[in-house]
């Protein structure tokens, strides 16, 4: 398989940390900012895409756009999904709502008021954490995984970049909840992840530099030893 997007965590990290965790081979194909900028490398997502963007998975002959897709296929494709209607129903209910946070969290790196806002949007994202820990500790399969005991699922994966994604922005919050920082620890040290997140493969920046925030290392959750 073969993914292509910016050389950035982003859209399609849940994907990569998919295949990581699976340990399937692929090819990341990381396009430059200024190429992308070609009109030649946009002509040729055109042909393959509706509207020329990225992120996109190649494997074999399908060629599939839309990151959200790409994360159901891939889930599907390598076991990351739940076994009964059930589960695949609560994996999908965790998985937008990871997906709720982490569009919240990027607009804010985008946001040009970003130093006015920051801190009311650190008390707001306090809520939705007290909110999540709350519906974690209700459901949860056990105190690492949401779904399904012992084994991580396209939640699990969602919801632990959704939570590290809040990590270098409100520095500390997640600290107060005990039971997210614990799962989201645990996903991150399963061993191919926690290879994978340590290592240069990995992009650096959550965003591109022009961003108002994100777009450095510093401004980027790393793994550390």
């Amino acid at each position: 398989m073969k993914l292509t997007y910016f050389a950035v965590r982003g859209r399609v990290e849940v994907a990569r940390l998919m295949m990581e965790l699976s340990g399937v081979p692929y090819e990341d194909e990381l396009i430059p900012l200024e190429r992308w900028m070609q009109p030649d490398t946009k002509e040729r997502f055109q042909s393959c895409t509706p509207f020329g963007q990225l992120p996109v998975l190649q494997d074999g002959r399908l060629t599939l756009c839309q990151s959200q897709a790409i994360n159901r296929y891939l889930a599907r494709k390598l076991g990351l999904y739940g076994d009964t209607l059930e589960e695949s129903a609560r994996v999908d209910e965790v998985t937008e709502t990871a997906l709720e946070v982490v569009m919240d969290v990027g607009a804010l790196f985008w946001n040009p008021r970003f130093h006015e806002v920051r801190a009311d949007h650190r008390a707001a994202t306090g809520k939705k954490l007290e909110q999540l820990e709350d519906y974690f500790v209700r459901t949860r399969a056990d105190a690492e995984h949401w779904i399904q005991p012992g084994r991580a699922t396209l939640a699990d994966v969602a919801m632990a970049f959704a939570v590290e994604t809040i990590m270098p922005v409100h520095t500390g919050l997640v600290k107060e909840f005990p039971e997210l920082l614990r799962a989201t620890t645990a996903f991150f040290s399963a061993d191919r992840v926690r290879e994978y997140v340590r290592s240069d493969r990995r992009p650096r920046t959550w965003t591109i530099p022009m961003a108002t925030f994100g777009g450095k290392p510093e401004e980027t959750h790393q793994w550390t030893d």
